[in-house]
């Protein structure tokens, strides 16, 4: 028993690379041609998708080493004084957030024909014209979005409706970061169908992120600067008001021998001695606070400039054509197999023998 049914797997197998060989020998012709047509299919399809341009800025992060705080360091989250820092690692979703969507949809913008639009919602409303399908499924919902009422937002809490939700993860979309940790180098990169908006978007990003981590990074200094400044005054009025009680006593009582008239003296000149010291300690702590923040203030090297492509970066119709080629191929042999030949079929009935 065990003998025949090793032969009958043998057989099988002996049947399996026969038909395998009359395969190859039968359709090989169209095993070829089949991903040769969907190529060509693929190809044609590339023509009716729309042509997009990317721009490209590439920059540095410099910061200062007095402190040992450089591009490495940040790496590890914090400096010598303990104070977290703001990874690169991080600069992808600054550029991805709800906030930096609103300030580029706000940013003006100018396509390639030299048609200005005040902001880039604008542009994009203009541009991006809604298919049929979307036009059916937003006249479906029409009526369910008039039946909706809007709640009004507290204070301080950000409410978008659908519409312009998809306006700013949109917006937020167009624009790719990506770090270099080993190099520290952060490329930002927008992807547009204008070729001169992408180049608008770019330069924009790179500034709202400059502007971001730098206030980032010297907010809490900033608020000591500010917090000085404010005491620096006051100590100044307090000074000035000191001197003058001195000095008009010292008018009132330019004769007078007295004890008395001294005492007073002596105390108004400990008190305006003691406004003195106070405000240029205070004058001292604000210069070494403005220089803190100088120190905290990284700089950005541009390396690459945002510049108006040339030539398109989508749609590649040769990755396009071969990802087609090899799809139609895959099913052309599906079809054959299992629906033309029917080779499963009869692999069940020499297994049930």
């Amino acid at each position: 028993m065990l003998e025949k049914q090793t032969l009958r797997k043998n057989q099988t197998l002996e049947v399996s690379l026969g038909d395998l060989i009359d395969f190859l020998k039968n359709y090989i012709k169209i095993l070829i041609l089949a991903p040769v047509f969907f190529a060509i299919i693929g190809v044609c399809y590339s023509f009716l998708l729309p042509r997009k341009y990317t721009s490209q800025t590439i920059l540095l992060p410099e910061y200062s080493m007095s402190k040992g705080s450089s591009i490495f360091s940040m790496a590890l989250g914090a400096d010598k004084n303990g104070a977290e820092k703001l990874v690169p690692e991080l600069y992808p979703n600054i550029l991805n957030s709800t906030p930096f969507g609103q300030h580029l949809l706000d940013q003006p913008v100018m396509d390639q024909l030299g048609h200005n639009y005040k902001t880039l919602k604008e542009f994009l409303i203009t541009t991006n014209k809604p298919s049929l399908l979307g036009n059916l499924f937003s006249f479906s919902n029409k009526g369910n979005q008039e039946k909706q009422v809007t709640p009004i937002a507290p204070k301080g809490v950000l409410m978008l409706t659908p519409g312009e939700t998809g306006l700013v993860r949109g917006a937020a979309g167009l624009v790719q970061a990506t770090v270099d940790s080993k190099n520290g180098i952060i490329t930002l990169g927008c992807e547009t169908a204008d070729p001169v908006v992408s180049a608008i978007l770019v330069e924009a990003s790179m500034k709202y992120l400059i502007s971001y981590v730098e206030e980032y990074r010297t907010s809490k200094t900033g608020e000591q600067v500010s917090f000085l400044q404010e005491r620096v005054t006051e100590a100044k009025s307090r000074q000035q008001k000191a001197e003058y009680a001195l000095q008009s006593y010292r008018d009132r009582n330019r004769n007078s021998f007295l004890n008395v008239a001294r005492i007073e003296e002596q105390r108004l000149q400990s008190d305006y001695t003691l406004a003195q010291s106070i405000y240029a300690d205070l004058v001292s702590r604000l210069e070494q606070a403005k220089i803190r923040v100088k120190e905290e203030k990284p700089v950005f090297k541009v390396l690459e400039p945002a510049k108006v492509p040339i030539g398109k970066s989508s749609p590649k119709r040769l990755i396009i054509g071969m990802v087609f080629g090899v799809a139609g191929g895959f099913i052309t042999l599906l079809f054959i197999v299992f629906f033309k030949e029917k080779y499963h079929l009869r692999l069940l009935q020499d297994r049930s023998l």
